[in-house]
């Protein structure tokens, strides 16, 4: 086999999109473990996370995944037995790719516990995800396809999607984050 200036480029192009988190080259690899913590945050108040609400310890509802082309990472987040509340349903489903976060509301528009929190949020209202991976994430930047949404990067291993004022939060709602 005769190797050309061509074979080692396009091997080195391989090499590259692998080490960058997989064939599309974003910023997550494949296999990476993320642990999910949800926090509110009314308008004068404080930041408070779900499970606070309930007087459970802030990590007592933390979800755990790790990160698969194949698989949704969190296909029913915020979902609890036996609270004080009863069974709470989940509220989102949430994907993450190798270069992109992808949220899709869960409930409909008659379930028990989550038809009180729809709405449209009013200024200064939050409701943040944090998704801290156990190595490095490489997202330098992001896009939202909903101006009410957005991802601040708070580490090298952190990130937060923060859901804030006009956010439509009715049955059928999705979004998605494209990650740089």
């Amino acid at each position: 086999m005769k190797i050309t200036t061509f074979t080692i480029a396009a091997l080195l192009t391989a090499f590259a999109l692998t080490a960058c988190g997989g064939q599309d080259g974003g910023p997550v690899s494949e296999g990476v473990d993320i642990t999910l913590r949800n926090t509110l945050q009314d308008p004068g108040e404080q930041e408070t996370s779900f499970p606070g609400l309930f007087g459970a310890p802030d990590d007592a509802f933390d979800e755990f995944a790790t990160t698969s082309a194949s698989d949704v990472e969190f296909p029913t987040a915020l979902a609890q037995a036996d609270t004080p509340m009863g069974d709470i349903s989940g509220l989102y489903e949430i994907d993450v790719t190798e270069s992109a976060i992808e949220f899709t509301l869960l409930p409909t528009a008659d379930d028990p516990f989550w038809v009180n929190v729809f709405g449209v949020f009013p200024a200064e209202k939050f409701d943040r995800y944090y998704l801290t991976f156990d190595e490095p994430h490489g997202i330098e930047d992001s896009s939202s396809n909903n101006s009410s949404v957005s991802l601040r990067i708070d580490s090298p291993t952190v990130v937060v999607v923060e859901i804030g004022e006009a956010y439509d939060m009715n049955p059928g709602t999705a979004f998605t984050i494209d990650l740089e």
